[in-house]
Parts: structure tokens; C-alpha cells; sequence
């Protein structure tokens, strides 16, 4: 079984004030980020719990988002999982160690958004 490494992201988020979000269990929700050299617009946040990242390791609130992005002039989207560990204040998404750049600056090296965890 492969392992899964953490990839950091720096997501675009929107806070939501605590009347508007009823029983939600974050205050914040990403609109989009930069992913592979390529701008990921989160079209919809499907759930949002706290959970455990077992494969590659944290904590924190677990989003299921329906993103899209462009690709060969073509409009592609997929439900993705991203992260955001409470503890550590950083967003990630889980990336198989075998696509994951060997330093963190080069993130952008990763190629396909498929190299990170769809849902």
C-alpha cells in the first residue's frame, strides 16, 4: 500500500459569522486555491466535520468540495477532499508520496489535479 504525504495549499477563504452558519462546524470556507500551477475554484463545499487525516497524517476539519478548473480549454471538475489542521493553522490536501514533489517549493510541479485525493 502506497503511503500519502501532506501538500500544502494556500486556499482563498470566506468567513462565515456564527448566526449565518447554524450547527456548521467552521468558521471559514475555502472559495478557491493554486494547485498545480493552475487556479481551483471551489464551486460548492459539500461537508465539512472534524476528522483525522489517516493517510497522511493531522487533524482538523475535513471539507468535501466540488472544484473545477480548466484544463486544455476544457471546464473539468471532481469532488476533492482539502484540509485544514486547527492545530498546525494550515490547509493541505493528501497527495500519494509517489507524485508528491521532493520540496515543498516545487508544489507546482505537480502536474494533474487527479494526483490529489478525489473523494
Amino acid at each position: 500500500m502506497e503511503s500519502y504525504v501532506r501538500v500544502p495549499i494556500f486556499p482563498l477563504i470566506r468567513y462565515i459569522a456564527a448566526k449565518e452558519r447554524g450547527h456548521a462546524p467552521a468558521p471559514m470556507i475555502p472559495v478557491s486555491f493554486e494547485f498545480a500551477d493552475r487556479k481551483v475554484q471551489v464551486d460548492e463545499v459539500l461537508g465539512c466535520e472534524r476528522s483525522v487525516a489517516r493517510k497522511a497524517g493531522g487533524r482538523g476539519f475535513r471539507y468535501l468540495c466540488n472544484v473545477s478548473w480548466s484544463s486544455d480549454n476544457k471546464e473539468r471538475t471532481q469532488n476533492s477532499v482539502i484540509w485544514f489542521d486547527d492545530f498546525l493553522q494550515e490547509w493541505f490536501v493528501e497527495v500519494l508520496k509517489s507524485r508528491a514533489p521532493v520540496d515543498w517549493e516545487a508544489a507546482t510541479q505537480i502536474t494533474e489535479l487527479d494526483d490529489f485525493y478525489g473523494a
